[in-house]
This record gives C-alpha cells, sequence and structure tokens, in this order.
C-alpha cells in the first residue's frame, strides 16, 4: 500500500504545483501539500515495517481529510469558483476519494486474511 499511496502523492503534487503555476495563488498548493503528507507517510511506512500499520492509518485519516475538505467548499461555494478552483477542488476530491477507497479495501482485505490465518 505505501506504494500506491506514493503514486497519489505525487498527483496531488502535480496537481498542486501545476495549479500554482497557472495561477500564483497559494492556496493553489494545497494538493500539493497533502500529497507532501501522504508522501512523507508512505516513504516512513517503508522505511519502517514495524510502524508500517500505524503509519497506514494515519493515512487514512489524512486521505479522509483531503476527501472532505474540497466536499465541503464544493458544496458552500462551488457556484463562485474560477474554473481552475473548481478543476483543482474536483481533482482533489477524486484522487483523495479514490485513494480512501483502495485504502480501506486494503484494510478490509488485511483484516479478512488475519482472521483465517488466526
Amino acid at each position: 500500500m505505501p506504494n500506491i499511496i506514493l503514486i497519489f502523492a505525487l498527483l496531488l503534487i502535480a496537481l498542486g504545483l501545476g495549479a500554482f503555476v497557472i495561477s500564483s495563488t497559494g492556496t493553489a498548493l494545497l494538493p500539493a501539500y497533502l500529497g507532501v503528507v501522504l508522501a512523507v507517510l508512505a516513504g516512513l511506512a517503508l522505511a519502517f515495517e514495524a510502524a508500517r500499520k500505524h503509519l497506514m492509518y494515519v493515512a487514512v485519516v489524512v486521505a479522509f481529510l483531503g476527501a472532505l475538505a474540497p466536499a465541503a467548499a464544493l458544496f458552500i461555494r462551488a457556484a463562485q469558483m474560477s474554473p481552475l478552483a473548481l478543476g483543482v477542488n474536483i481533482g482533489m476530491l477524486a484522487l483523495s476519494a479514490i485513494l480512501l477507497v483502495l485504502m480501506l479495501r486494503s484494510f478490509i482485505a488485511a483484516r479478512s486474511a488475519a482472521r483465517s490465518a488466526g
């Protein structure tokens, strides 16, 4: 799972940097910040096998917040957003939600495997 998180982290970083290059506003970097946090968590999970499970739980929370923030922004003020802001929010929501679903499926599969083994 850490490798998949790294891929999504790089996509979020690219989304944020691309939006920043186009708009030159600091808020355009929000997906990149989320991507950096996820990349750090995935890197730590790869480096420290004993802490991997706990780091993955933290990554799930980060992905959940990464989906929740743009969903709330879209719900509250989608009509007032510029096309770029709308696209960035939808992109961040989609990437975070897909990552969240993948991580939850991984946790469920690991729990099922542990139950059948023990």
